[in-house]
């Protein structure tokens, strides 16, 4: 079990690896999510929903499941007649089923399992990972990013324990009010509906729309020159600063366009807890003489708020990448004054990011936000050492914690994601043998 990724905390009544009999009935006093798609990885059957009070369980077989646990805790009972997994709430329920998956790859022969009984805690709650979507023929490098692939790197995501997945589709999301917002060979409704289904109930996490409503307007890589809006739609220009890189923020035209993007991203995530806007990398936020000579502090505070409050009357809390608000890492065109942050509202997410590893800096992007009020999460990238140095921080912190990103190069970031994932499951760190063998 130590080359496990999903790892528990504590072990009792250990009697080594055993073949169980998983012949029995499954059986689940949980009606709010379905279990076939896990099972099936255990090459199991549909579980049958009963009625019954108490603790939450999922149980293959006839298991004594009379147990006490925390209130996140999952206990995992292995018997030779059975398995039962237990807790408070459905997603100790559901760790305890990814847990067993971890296992069944693990163990030293098919069909066996170690017989005892297993506990877990999460040590972080939010453990998050971050994927795009582009579009495949924009010309420049990058992984591929199709539906099959997506599909694969969530499932991987989601077997090493990541409970958010944040998608950032840059112009391939199907749009239904706007059908200029993408790309002629977009994703089709199915695909993405299929996709956010797959994640929600199939592998029990919270997809989480991600889209600049900010900077990075034209939403596509910035290498490509291309635009998704203005390549085809030239004559709304006017909701762009020129160039197209920010949207002109204070047009009305502008902020209804920013609302049913809104709305039809939340309509599709089905009403997921988060809506990350982005808002990195900004420098200009008016395209007409008069919003020219205002002040771009105020110009970024007004917007900031304007999308919160629009997302706060839609039950969605906004997360936005802080990069603008502290260090300006990529921007030196302009550097808002230190006291923006102090006028937004504090229950904006704020996401500290880097794409360059520093060692064993502290990260002072972290103290100003928190000492502000605001809640932080961070994002590494590729580097193992910067996403160790982010997760040992966070932990430290006590933040909120990680959104592991991939970018461009999701395939070459997988084993980054898979040692984020467990370390941020057990609170230690992972061997790298032990990651190696997740992605054979």
């Amino acid at each position: 079990m130590n080359n496990m990724i999903l790892k528990p905390d504590s072990k009792a009544n250990e009697q080594g690896w055993k073949k169980i009999n998983l012949s029995g009935e499954i059986t689940t006093n949980i009606i709010s999510r379905k279990y076939d798609y896990l099972l099936s990885l255990l090459s199991l059957g549909s579980a049958t929903y009963v009625a019954k009070n108490g603790l939450l369980y999922l149980m293959i077989g006839n298991v004594d499941a009379d147990v006490e646990c925390d209130d996140k805790e999952t206990v995992l009972r292995i018997t030779e007649n059975g398995i039962a997994i237990i807790g408070k709430c459905e997603d100790a329920v559901s760790n305890g089923v990814k847990m067993l998956i971890d296992m069944k790859r693990v163990a030293p022969n098919d069909g066996e399992y170690p017989v005892g009984e297993y506990r877990y805690r999460p040590k972080m709650d939010f453990r998050g990972v971050h994927m795009c979507i582009f579009k495949p023929n924009d010309g420049t490098p990058k992984d591929d990013t199709f539906v099959d692939d997506i599909r694969r790197r969530t499932k991987i995501a989601a077997l090493c324990g990541y409970n958010y997945i944040f998608y950032e589709f840059w112009g391939m999301f199907p749009y239904e009010k706007r059908e200029y917002a993408h790309w002629p060979n977009a994703w089709s409704r199915k695909e993405t509906e299929d996709l956010i289904s797959f994640v929600i109930d199939d592998l029990h996490m919270t997809p989480i729309p991600h889209q600049n409503l900010t900077s990075h307007a034209g939403w596509s890589r910035i290498i490509s020159r291309q635009h998704v809006v203005l390549d085809q739609r030239p004559d709304l220009e006017d909701m762009w600063i020129p160039g197209g890189w920010c949207f002109a923020t204070t047009r009305e035209d502008t902020k209804e366009y920013l609302r049913d993007l809104m709305d039809d991203l939340i309509k599709t995530y089905r009403n997921p807890p988060f809506l990350h806007c982005s808002c990195d990398k900004c420098f200009g936020f008016g395209s007409t003489e008069e919003e020219r000579v205002q002040s771009a502090d105020d110009l970024f505070a007004n917007h900031l708020t304007f999308l919160r409050d629009e997302l706060a009357a839609r039950g969605v809390r906004m997360a936005m990448w802080a990069d603008m608000l502290y260090s300006s890492l990529d921007v030196k065109y302009w550097k808002c004054d230190s006291s923006v942050a102090d006028r937004l509202p504090k229950d904006i997410l704020m996401n500290v990011w880097t794409h360059n590893d520093i060692g064993e800096t502290e990260w002072q992007d972290v103290p100003f936000f928190e000492n502000k009020g605001f809640e932080t999460i961070y994002s590494p990238f590729l580097d193992k050492i910067g996403a160790k140095n982010m997760i040992e921080q966070c932990f430290k912190n006590n933040s909120v914690g990680i959104l592991q990103t991939t970018w461009h190069r999701p395939e070459l970031a997988l084993p980054t994601v898979v040692y984020s994932g467990a370390y941020m499951w057990t609170g230690e760190e992972p061997a790298d043998a032990d990651v190696d063998r997740v992605l054979q």
